[in-house]
């Protein structure tokens, strides 16, 4: 596991750009049903991205940083400046009507996998961004970032929740080992899939 302190903002780019280069498919809208393009989708993972790193949540599968990926344990507080670049970044890509209807739709659609662990006081790591960069695509690198968040579910003895907003990321995720616990329907097209791995 390599956990990354300092990205350069080409780097932080290139994330952006592998999460945001993905082809729904049709009648599939995902996180484009709220943002304008896949160019405000790609700015909101590089903002993302410098959250987790401010958060200490973000890890690479080498040092060479095929892949990535943010997670964190459900009982650790959101730093207050992680917290805030987020928040910053959804009202400079949405607005902020925009960002208020993101977060009704967010509410109306149910509670998610995490708050029914959370209510019923069970602990979990929370996956919030896989991205594997466009050169190391389809080598595994998927599988091998991914690990190191199962890897942390094990040592703890606690479940992995992710969710995902396409069904071919959801096969995928299936494919690699997890299952798919539910979905939560947004808008037209626009879905939330939320996989769970749970410890041995």
């Amino acid at each position: 596991m390599i956990k990354v302190n300092t990205l350069t903002e080409e780097e932080i780019r290139a994330i952006g750009e592998a999460f945001a280069d993905f082809t729904y498919a049709e009648n599939e809208k995902g996180m484009l049903a709220y943002y304008p393009d896949r160019d405000a989708v790609r700015d909101y993972i590089c903002d993302y991205t410098r959250a987790s790193l401010k958060a200490g949540r973000l890890y690479s599968s080498s040092e060479r940083h095929e892949a990535y990926i943010a997670f964190r344990f459900s009982e650790d507080k959101v730093p207050l400046g992680a917290g805030w670049i987020m928040l910053t970044s959804l009202i400079k890509h949405l607005g902020f009507r925009g960002t208020i209807r993101f977060m009704k739709k967010a509410s109306a659609s149910g509670m998610s996998y995490e708050d029914k662990l959370k209510k019923e006081k069970k602990p979990c790591i929370v996956v919030g961004m896989v991205a594997v960069t466009k050169p190391f695509q389809g080598q595994g690198y998927m599988r091998k970032v991914l690990q190191i968040a199962f890897d942390e579910g094990e040592k703890r003895k606690v479940p992995v929740v992710l969710e995902t907003d396409a069904f071919l990321k959801r096969d995928k995720y299936i494919h690699l080992g997890m299952k798919c616990v539910g979905e939560r329907k947004f808008d037209e097209g626009s879905y939330l899939y939320e996989l769970v791995k749970e410890a041995t």
